[in-house]
C-alpha cells in the first residue's frame, strides 16, 4: 500500500469517526428535546421476539377509534374468556372421568382375580390394593363433583353476563 493509501484511509477514517461523534451528539440532544416535551422514546425489547428467536418489528393490529367497535372487541373477548374457561373445565372433566374408568376397571378386576383365587372380598395380597383404589376412586368422584360446579358457575356467570348458550358452548355465531 502506498503512501497516498494510507493517507486516505486514515483521512476517511477521521471523517467517519467525526461523523459518528457528531451523531451521538445530536441523537442525545434529541433524546433530551424529547424527555424535555414528555413524548416517550419507543424502545424495541424483548417482548418483540417469538419464542423461536425472531425478531418481530410489527404491530399486532391497527387500533380502531370507534367506541363501537372498543364495545364489540370487549364483549367478544369475554365470550372468548367465559369460553375458553368453560373449554378448559370440560377438558378436565373428561380426563378425570377417563381417570376415573381406568380407576374402576382396575378395582374390578382386581376383585375378579380375589374372587378366582376364592379369596373373600377385602382381604389377601389385593387387599391393600383394592382399598387404594377405592380412595382414589372416591377422590376422583369429588374432584369431577367440583369441577363439574365451577363449570356451572362459570357458564351461570357469561348467562348473567348476556351472552347466549350456544356463544359459551362454541356453537353459535359471536358478533
Amino acid at each position: 500500500m502506498s503512501i497516498s493509501a494510507k493517507c486516505l484511509a486514515v483521512i476517511c477514517a477521521a471523517f467517519l469517526l467525526q461523523s459518528l461523534a457528531d451523531f451521538a451528539r445530536e441523537e442525545a440532544a434529541r433524546r433530551k428535546r424529547l424527555e424535555q416535551e414528555g413524548i416517550e422514546a419507543k424502545v424495541i425489547t424483548e417482548a418483540a421476539e417469538d419464542s423461536q428467536g425472531n425478531l418481530s418489528t410489527s404491530e399486532e393490529r391497527p387500533r380502531q377509534s370507534s367506541n363501537s367497535a372498543k364495545s364489540v372487541s370487549k364483549s367478544e373477548s369475554s365470550v372468548r374468556s367465559f369460553r375458553r374457561a368453560i373449554q378448559k373445565l370440560d377438558r378436565r372433566i373428561r380426563q378425570e372421568e377417563n381417570r376415573l374408568k381406568l380407576r374402576r376397571a382396575r378395582l374390578q378386576s382386581l376383585h375378579r382375580e380375589s374372587r378366582k383365587k376364592g379369596e373373600a372380598p377385602g382381604s389377601g395380597k389385593g387387599a391393600d390394593a383394592q382399598s387404594r383404589l377405592t380412595e382414589e376412586i372416591e377422590e376422583l368422584e369429588m374432584n369431577l363433583k367440583q369441577l363439574r360446579r365451577e363449570r356451572a358457575e362459570v357458564y351461570d356467570e357469561g348467562r348473567k353476563a348476556g351472552f347466549l348458550p350456544g356463544e359459551l358452548d362454541g356453537k353459535g355465531i359471536i358478533p
